[in-house]
């Protein structure tokens, strides 16, 4: 961290800043040169905003952004043990934070030997043992967890960073001595495993190997499915040599969410049923198309004894679904390989190939589901067609989510301007989650993150549906939600 300036009349007090930021952007806005001055360096649009006015002031004081001195002014006011237990938190849930915390202060290092857990420490750890042998077994620490769990699902076993091969040995310390492989952390989530945290959570090729040779179970119902969450497909390789079911918790259609044909061979090769039915009636055929995915992955399904002609529980088939979602190609390829191009009256509107849609059809739940899903891929055209047709904009899918929950989701603003002027329901709370439209873009800002956010959370705020009342964590959609007053 740089060195800091902070006044001595207001140091460490978090609502002056806060005042200093909105005083500037309110004397920026009104012309004042020096105002206007501070913030031009900062400002990244037309408009100036309370962002722009935190960051400046941010950075007056030493900082490179607002968060980080926001965060500084937090940890200033804390003794050393909570500085600790804040960091050991940190390093379990957000890498980030734990490695400035570590930078600004290195004392960490050698505070403790939870802090050892998290850091790779296995000398430290070592010396506990030899003090007290059931400590490896007892939960205990500021996250009261056994340690075994400190380790796993400490942000430093990334694996590109340099501390990732001295928590690899640490864990092997604790299996060697009693800790159980199959240790879990019991959150808001659920059940999360030490191998989930080391494979699907940061893909620790070695950490993983260390959990399976101990004898961790790969079917956990969740580190086989994450672990198809990345690139690099060591860890889900290692998983399924070590036993792991290529059939079990939804592993391939996981798989199709994201272009990747060697993941899909490799759960194929490991013998992965493309035929499988998801809930709704989709198999891994439908999802591939679902998904937007490659004519080459299609291809690849088909090969492996896909059945092309299968009809998920709104009737359609893959081809079917490929028309009315625009994909040409994997159109093209499933009728050459023999599929029936039969379309539904919806179906063929939609295609653009004309007709009458009767009414009962655009209102079924089939049809319902149906836009919902393509809100989700991104397809407006396909999504005003289906309007055009007669689906009411206020059709639920699954889980009872509407198709302005997932353009909020998506953050696609064209997607949600659509929607909003179509009339849909802003304030309808789905079934799974239990939230509205803005909830959805809320959450989908820091979890899902491909949209503008900011500009889709403007059009609800202006159509008097925004329900949120916290920051999102996404420093955009936070500015234009501070300057609407919607947060603090």
């Amino acid at each position: 961290m740089t060195e800091t300036h902070l006044s001595p009349t207001a140091s460490l007090n978090l609502e002056y800043y806060k005042k200093q930021a909105k005083a500037l952007l309110k004397a920026g806005r009104a012309g004042d040169p020096a105002a206007r001055a501070r913030l031009r360096l900062f400002k990244t649009g037309e408009d100036m905003a309370l962002h722009t006015a935190q960051r400046a002031v941010a950075h007056e004081q030493g900082f490179a952004s607002w968060p980080k001195f926001q965060a500084f002014i937090i940890e200033s006011k804390l003794d050393f043990q909570g500085l600790v237990t804040r960091f050991i938190a940190a390093a379990t849930s957000d890498g980030r934070r734990a490695r400035d915390l570590l930078a600004d202060h290195p004392e960490l290092e050698g505070a403790g030997v939870y802090v050892a857990l998290v850091l790779g420490g296995w000398e430290k750890v070592a010396e506990a043992i030899a003090a007290d042998p059931d400590w490896v077994t007892a939960k205990s620490g500021p996250e009261n967890v056994e340690p075994l769990v400190y380790v796993c699902f400490s942000r430093f076993a990334h694996p590109r960073n340099p501390r990732a091969a001295r928590l690899a040995l640490t864990a092997r310390l604790l299996l060697e001595n009693g800790a159980d492989p199959d240790t879990a952390f019991e959150g808001e989530d659920g059940r999360l495993s030490c191998l989930y945290a080391a494979s699907g959570l940061l893909n620790n090729t070695e950490l993983t190997r260390v959990l399976l040779e101990a004898g961790a179970d790969p079917d956990d119902d969740e580190s086989l499915y994450h672990a198809t969450e990345h690139a690099d497909l060591a860890c889900l390789r290692l998983l399924l040599e070590h036993g792991g079911d290529a059939n079990s918790t939804n592993v391939l259609n996981h798989m199709l969410d994201w272009e990747s044909p060697d993941g899909v061979r490799l759960l194929l090769e490991a013998g992965a049923d493309p035929d499988a039915a998801h809930p709704e009636g989709d198999t891994a055929l439908h999802w591939a198309v679902r998904r937007g995915r490659s004519a080459g992955i299609v291809r690849m399904l088909i090969d492996a004894g896909a059945d092309i002609d299968a009809v998920r529980g709104d009737g359609r088939t893959a081809y079917a679904l490929a028309v009315v979602s625009g994909q040409a190609e994997v159109a093209a390829l499933l009728e050459e390989r023999g599929a029936d191009a039969r379309l539904s009256p919806l179906d063929a509107f939609v295609a653009g190939r004309g007709g009458e849609v009767p009414e009962a059809s655009a209102k079924s739940r089939a049809n319902a589901r149906l836009i919902t899903q393509l809100a989700e891929s991104g397809n407006v055209d396909a999504v005003a067609a289906l309007l055009k047709a007669g689906v009411p904009v206020d059709a639920r899918g699954d889980g009872g989510i509407t198709a302005l929950h997932y353009a909020c989701w998506r953050g696609n603003t064209a997607m949600v301007r659509l929607l909003v002027d179509a009339g849909a329901p802003l304030d309808v709370k789905d079934e799974m989650y239990g939230a509205t439209p803005a909830g959805f873009l809320h959450h989908g800002s820091a979890n899902c993150g491909e949209g503008d956010y900011a500009a889709s959370a403007l059009i609800l705020i202006d159509a008097g549906g925004w329900t949120e009342s916290t920051p999102s964590g996404n420093a955009e959609l936070d500015a234009v939600l501070r300057e609407k007053g919607l947060i603090g």
